[in-house]
């Protein structure tokens, strides 16, 4: 596996995200592909994908296969999507953005990953707890901001970070329905870490029991020639 996410910290890295939140786990993850010493939770979600997208890519390849069931017809579609139809185009946005709505002028931010970490997702309040925490100030003061006017904040929202959501346009062959799907990307290489983990572990014990040796033993052997001891012990 490539130097960012190899066979020696894979499983400390799948490890560390076991019973954690799909948001730690993005950010986990993230951090992996991330310069040392650097916070991705304060980047912008834009930023986290691409972080993500990288690993990913230099991990498993730049084809991404996915799975969507199609909302009109119920059938199931297998698509395989590149990175470079992932990745957004480079193009400079503002730090902030200022609306103004029901008298009060909003100044906004674009979400980070440490937003989406701090709100639990099963609240019923999530969305505005959200929305909320990337707005800068409000002139006048308010205590409490109106649903609408949050609202008009996430629609403003694509314009500071177009790459914080990945959306697909998908059609069915079947009934011909197009609609949007969103792919989560850290969710999608959390899988991909997770089997191949899974897999390192079975090649581990199968050896262990045949030959005695240690985890770090196994590890230190190449692919290649695990797979001959493993063809050779199990046969």
């Amino acid at each position: 596996m490539p130097p960012r996410l190899t066979e020696a910290n894979v499983l400390e890295v799948w490890e560390g995200g076991l019973g954690g939140t799909p948001a730690a786990r993005s950010l986990l993850l993230a951090s992996v592909a991330a310069p040392a010493g650097s916070e991705v939770a304060d980047l912008p979600l834009s930023a986290v994908n691409a972080l993500l997208l990288s690993l990913r890519c230099e991990a498993f390849g730049e084809a991404l296969p996915c799975t969507a069931d199609c909302p009109a017809c119920g059938d199931s579609l297998d698509v395989t999507v590149t990175a470079g139809e992932l990745r957004p185009s480079a193009t400079a946005v503002p730090a902030t953005g200022t609306l103004t709505a029901s008298g009060m002028t909003v100044t906004y931010r674009a979400l980070t990953g440490r937003d989406v970490h701090a709100v639990d997702p099963a609240s019923p309040r999530a969305r505005r707890s959200l929305l909320r925490r990337c707005v800068v100030d409000v002139s006048p003061p308010v205590d409490d901001l109106p649903d609408e006017v949050l609202e008009q904040v996430a629609l403003r929202l694509p314009e500071l970070d177009p790459g914080a959501d990945t959306v697909l346009v998908l059609d069915c062959p079947q009934c011909e329905h197009r609609w949007e799907a969103a792919l989560d990307i850290a969710e999608h290489l959390w899988v991909e870490v997770s089997g191949y983990a899974r897999r390192l572990l079975h090649e581990v014990h199968s050896l262990a029991q045949a030959y005695g040796w240690s985890e770090a033993d196994v590890l230190s052997i190449g692919p290649a020639r695990r797979r001959f001891y493993l063809e050779a012990s199990a046969g």
